[in-house]
């Protein structure tokens, strides 16, 4: 999450990504078998950029922060490992998928696993030109959207800010309706990670032949709430 309202505060680096929740790491781990490309949006201090480029070397990552003093931190914590498979850029998500579509566009027929997360408070939210941009020129891919509104799920927070909810109905209108997608959603309420509360989180994948097998571990831990072809 980003916030623009004042100065952010640059948080701390974590060697652990996606908040640390183990379930939701499960679900990453079984999605990033099948991918070739890293996408994020909104990188912050670089926690979860490290995570995956260092348990993924294979996988070409890149990602984006537009606050220089994060996006500057990222980039240190990113050098410091040596991790020669990420590309990062001081710049806002729509420019720097304007610059991969320039400068990268062979990723379009990879399998791609993006992490959305350039949306918080004080800014209108790039979500929707996001996920319009991902629907639009990717063959295939695995969305997760971080701070992702939960249906009846409290336990789980997830952002809003100035009419703007972090949810399906937010981005319906955004995605390709010439698709078929499937939405998953986290369905535990234990927390897990050891530094950071219940954040909710959402999987929208388009483009796959079959459900995602997540594993007898996680066979009740996810749910799928929607398949449509226009979602």
């Amino acid at each position: 999450m980003i916030a623009r309202n004042g100065k952010p505060a640059v948080s701390q680096f974590y060697p652990v990504g996606f908040h640390g929740d183990t379930y939701l790491l499960s679900c990453v781990e079984c999605v990033m078998k099948k991918t070739d490309v890293f996408i994020e949006t909104g990188a912050h201090v670089g926690s979860t950029l490290a995570f995956i480029a260092r348990t993924w070397p294979r996988v070409t990552c890149y990602s984006c922060e537009p606050d220089q003093a994060a996006c500057s931190e990222a980039a240190q914590n990113i050098a410091r490992e040596n991790l020669n498979n990420v590309m990062l850029y001081n710049d806002d998500s729509q420019n720097f998928l304007v610059r991969i579509k320039r400068d990268h566009a062979g990723v379009f027929n990879s399998s791609t696993t993006f992490w959305l997360d350039a949306h918080g408070n004080g800014f209108e939210w790039p979500l929707k030109d996001e996920v319009r941009f991902i629907t639009h020129h990717f063959t295939n891919a695995f969305v997760f959207i971080d701070d992702f509104l939960v249906p009846g799920m409290e336990c789980f927070g997830y952002d809003h800010y100035d009419n703007q909810v972090c949810s399906f109905e937010y981005i319906r209108d955004a995605l390709n309706p010439s698709r078929n997608y499937m939405i998953y959603y986290p369905d535990y309420r234990e927390k897990t990670s050891s530094h950071h509360p219940l954040r909710g989180w959402g999987l929208i994948t388009f483009g796959a032949k079959k459900n995602i097998d997540f594993g007898k571990k996680m066979h009740d831990k996810v749910r799928i709430q929607s398949c449509a072809g226009q979602a």
